[in-house]
Formats: C-alpha cells, structure tokens, sequence
C-alpha cells in the first residue's frame, strides 16, 4: 500500500511541477516586463500628449483670433497687446497643466502595470506552492522510512529463504 501511495504521491508531483514549469515560461517573462514598466510606450505617450496640447492650443489660438477681430472691429490697438499678452499667460499655464497631467497620467499607468505584474508574480508563486507542497508532503507521508524500508525488504529475504 505505502508503494502505491507514493506513486501516485510522485505522479501527483510531477504533474503540479510540469504545469508550473510551462505556466512559467509563458508568464513569467510576460510578469517581471510589468514589473520593469516605464508606462505608455513612446509613440503611444507622443499621440496623448500631442492630442492633448494640440487641445490646449486650438482653444488659445481661437481665442487669440477672437481678440484680433475685436482689434480690428474696434480699431482699439491698445488693448490688443495687453490681452495678447494675458492670453499668452494663460496658455503658458494650461499648457504646462496639461503636459503635468500627462506625466502624471503616465507614471500612474506605470505603477498600475508595475502592481499587476508583482500581482500576477505573487499569484503564480502562490499557486505554485498551493499545488508542490502538498503533493511533497504526501509524497513524503507515502514514502516509508528507512527502517520500514528494510524491514520490507528483510521481510522478503525470509520468505525467498524459506520457500
């Protein structure tokens, strides 16, 4: 019986070790890339942050264009530069903003993916350990001692003897 025990102890090891070793090779690089992540890729972080100026800009470059019409229609100079210039103030800061946000948006995406991937690392290993301990533990509980062992065996030899 404890032959038995231990051979299904060691299939049942050798399967939880084999469906660990391919789950591995597929997930773990795929895991330790999160966890090395710097974000969006470049091209992908370009496309957001020109869309996102090019937003900031469209919408100061109707206002400028409103404040030069007024200029014309008022033949008020004057007052043209002074708000030109408020005008570029206040792009300057929107679009520092926006840039700001953008980064940000981007670190948090990183971090993001940088938890997922210690996640799905903590996952496996967990899993990994839920299936090999246990079958470890029965193929040891299976496997006799060395004294059983050689009691077995000793039991043998008197029966061959005596036959």
């Amino acid at each position: 019986m404890p032959r038995g025990a231990a051979k299904n102890a060691s299939n049942a090891y050798n399967t939880a070790s084999s469906n660990a070793s391919s789950l591995y090779g597929t997930l773990v690089p795929e895991a330790e890339a999160l966890t090395k992540s710097t974000g969006y890729d470049p091209a992908t972080l370009g496309a957001i942050t020109n869309a996102g100026m090019g937003g900031v800009n469209a919408a100061f470059t109707g206002a400028g264009n409103q404040i030069a019409r007024n200029t014309a229609r008022t033949k008020n100079q004057a007052s043209d530069a002074a708000q030109q210039d408020v005008l570029a103030q206040q792009r300057g800061v929107a679009g520092g903003q926006e840039a700001g946000n953008i980064q940000i948006q981007n670190a948090d995406f990183a971090q993001q993916q940088r938890t997922q991937g210690l996640n799905l690392l903590a996952g496996m290993y967990g899993q990994n350990l839920g299936q090999e301990v246990p079958a470890i533990n029965a193929q040891t509980n299976a496997s006799p001692g060395w004294a059983q062992t050689l009691s077995g065996i000793m039991s043998e030899v008197r029966k061959a003897s005596d036959a």
